[in-house]
């Protein structure tokens, strides 16, 4: 016998101070002064030094009621010693750790491996427990330590499983697998793990230690070198346009994964589940050959686009999924003095060659910039003129709510607000500095981390600092602007500043051959491009995600749409997001999500969903390798075993639960003493 907390029995000693109390309480002698004795009787003064105790059982249920739990604190529980069983025999908490991954399905894998948890199932013993957990990139519990007796619950749990579109990854398998096993108080410990072994799923993970004494038996299911296994892996679209109409070419690679070569098989394009293009393919073994499709028009909103490879071994790598959706074109407005000519001629050039995204140019003149042209426009262009004080205030409003503003401060531009300091913008513009004659200035630091410039940071990538810069203006910075560019003498050259939604760039130069020769060299065009599709919001919409990605409610929905409240998934499930997008959904399968709106339940958005093509790669690993990091070694669970380690105090006490029992009937004892007390006071 042993207890856990034996500190609370120093509790006990409080039972002794009742019954102290009442035998060592004296009598009181209570004097009373009476005029005359001389007719009182006179009676012997008798002490009583103890009080006798007149309910003995009412006493004793009371001390029993307090050791009772008294002792339940302690937690008691019977020592059973140490586990001196044999290696081999004893019972055994068992865990089937059976693989779901989508490769187990190449060939008949997946019959194979539910065939070996079914023979798993069967072996337990009278005493053994057993448990189900299923996984492929996560890990769940199917059924959790069911008792011998209840194999057909097993049974039920591994016929209800089925194989799902993700990937294989062993450590999150071992690690609930360990969670069960640590819980448990039978003597003997068991993983068997039934898998196709591949080597992508094991990275050697860390924190993935089982038990000490448990034993790791691998079941490889392999699916036989023989069976053909080609895989659509990735495809890439080329964007152009025809007749004013949008079109795309699909590149779709196809590798081959089999030790035999494909000849004359056949790979098919289908637009919104219609075939539109077959070509034949041929791919060595174990090599991958590339196959561009005709370009195909882009009609409408969410084209849904499949390559298809055909059927084999592993069906579910032979299909990729993807969306596309005519080009969503940049809306840009140039303020210029004159309404066009020389002072925007590099710029407006510069924005029509632009096709990724497109740019739609509007040329306006200060004083007729309308309400539509903020309402259409992404970004605003103020190229060298005069702001006045109405026109800043309307700009101001636009970039609040979410537009883009490029300020060029040139010889001729002023911005009068009403506070008269430049109000948003992110410098107050001062006197012109004249580099004409001598040395131009150069533009010498820029923030490579910032998107403007961050595709610039590589080696012979972009040389800014060719440009001469002969005139530029000084520029205080404003409170919470960041410096993105200076000169080489150190002047700020770019600004940006965050104002409501929006930003706000300003260059403290021209943007034509004013000032400078910017406009003549390389990095030219691609600075107005990033800079447009910074200031606009701009990103491109990705065509598929991969399944264990996660989707919000406005990935995908088109600019101007509202987020979506439902998403119906391939199989035709219906889930619900919240309108902020806090609510994520889990790519679980294969397939396209549609994103639904709540007003006549229409389609806001489709996203492109596709498994991991590196789950393919069927390249097997050694399972021994996965038992000994599990284990600690491949004799640590047999050396365990013959050790006959005990049981610790606190699996044993866990196991026996008598505080409970102690505690439920000090309670009881307790309830009794009220009554008696009560039926006492009435006699």
């Amino acid at each position: 016998m042993g207890v856990l907390t034996p500190l609370f029995f120093v509790a006990l000693a409080g039972l002794a101070i009742p019954v102290l109390i009442h035998l060592i309480q004296r009598e009181k002698k209570q004097i009373m002064r009476f005029p005359s004795l001389m007719f009182v009787q006179r009676v012997p003064y008798k002490s009583i030094q103890r009080r006798r105790i007149h309910n003995w059982l009412l006493l004793l249920v009371r001390m029993a009621a307090i050791a009772l739990i008294v002792a339940a604190f302690a937690r008691p529980f019977f020592n059973s010693g140490a586990i001196d069983t044999p290696t081999g025999t004893g019972a055994r908490e068992v865990v089937v750790v059976l693989d779901q991954s989508y490769s187990i399905t190449y060939g008949d894998g997946w019959e194979r491996a539910r065939a070996a948890a079914y023979d798993t199932i069967n072996g337990l013993g009278p005493d053994d427990h057993g448990s189900i957990v299923l996984f492929a990139s996560g890990a769940e519990i199917a059924l959790r330590s069911a008792a011998s007796g209840e194999r057909q619950r097993l049974t039920a749990a591994v016929a209800a499983a089925k194989p799902t579109a993700g990937a294989t990854r062993y450590a999150p398998a071992l690690k609930v697998a360990g969670s069960i096993l640590a819980e448990s108080t039978l003597p003997r410990r068991e993983v068997v793990l039934i898998s196709d072994f591949q080597r992508g799923g094991w990275r050697g993970e860390e924190g993935t230690r089982l038990p000490a004494g448990t034993t790791v038996t691998p079941i490889a299911i392999g699916g036989g070198d023989d069976l053909a296994n080609v895989a659509v892996t990735g495809i890439s679209l080329v964007r152009s346009t025809f007749s004013g109409q949008d079109r795309v070419a699909v590149t779709a690679v196809v590798v081959n994964r089999s030790m035999r070569s494909l000849n004359g098989g056949q790979l098919g394009l289908e637009m919104d589940g219609r075939p539109v293009q077959s070509q034949p393919i041929t791919v060595e073994a174990n090599s991958s050959t590339s196959i561009t499709f005709e370009p195909v028009t882009v009609a409408g909103n969410f084209l849904r686009g499949t390559v298809r490879a055909g059927s084999d071994a592993l069906a579910a790598d032979n299909e990729f999924h993807f969306v596309v959706t005519p080009a969503q074109a940049v809306r840009v407005v140039v303020i210029d003095r004159t309404g066009g000519g020389p002072s925007v001629l590099y710029l407006t050039r510069a924005l029509a060659i632009g096709d990724a995204p497109r740019f739609e140019t509007t040329l306006r003149q200060p004083g007729a910039v309308t309400d539509d042209d903020l309402a259409r426009a992404s970004v605003i262009v103020v190229n060298d003129v005069e702001v006045t004080a109405a026109l800043a205030r309307r700009l101001q409003g636009f970039v609040e709510r979410g537009g883009g503003l490029f300020v060029a401060f040139g010889p001729r531009a002023t911005w009068a607000s009403d506070a008269g300091d430049g109000g948003v913008l992110p410098a107050t513009a001062q006197a012109p500095v004249d580099r004409s004659r001598g040395d131009a200035a150069r533009i010498g630091t820029l923030e490579y981390t910032h998107p403007v410039f961050e595709p610039f940071r590589a080696p012979r990538s972009g040389d800014f600092a060719a440009a001469r810069i002969y005139g530029y203006r000084t520029v205080m910075p404003a409170d919470g602007a960041q410096v993105l560019a200076r000169f080489d003498g150190g002047a700020p050259a770019l600004l940006e500043r965050r104002v409501g939604e929006g930003r706000i760039l300003l260059w403290a130069s021209t943007l034509d051959l004013g000032w400078n020769d910017f406009a003549l060299k390389p990095v030219y065009l691609p600075f107005v491009h990033r800079t447009m599709r910074h200031l606009a919001g701009y990103s491109e919409p990705a065509p598929w995600l991969t399944v264990g990605q996660v989707l919000d409610a406005s990935f995908g929905v088109t600019a101007g749409q509202p987020a979506t409240g439902t998403v119906l998934t391939p199989s035709g499930r219906r889930v619900s997001l919240d309108d902020e997008g806090a609510e994520v959904l889990e790519l679980g399968e294969q397939g396209f999500y549609e994103m639904r709106g709540r007003v006549a339940d229409s389609v806001t958005g489709v996203v492109a969903s596709n498994v991991d093509t590196a789950e393919s790669d069927l390249t097997p690993i050694d399972p021994k390798e996965i038992v000994a990091a599990a284990t600690g070694g491949p004799d640590a669970a047999r050396e365990a075993n013959a050790s006959a380690a005990p049981l610790t105090p606190e699996a044993q006490e866990q196991s026996q639960r008598l505080w409970w029992y102690l505690l439920c009937l000090g309670i009881v004892l307790l309830g009794a003493d009220t009554l008696i007390s009560n039926r006492l006071s009435k006699t």
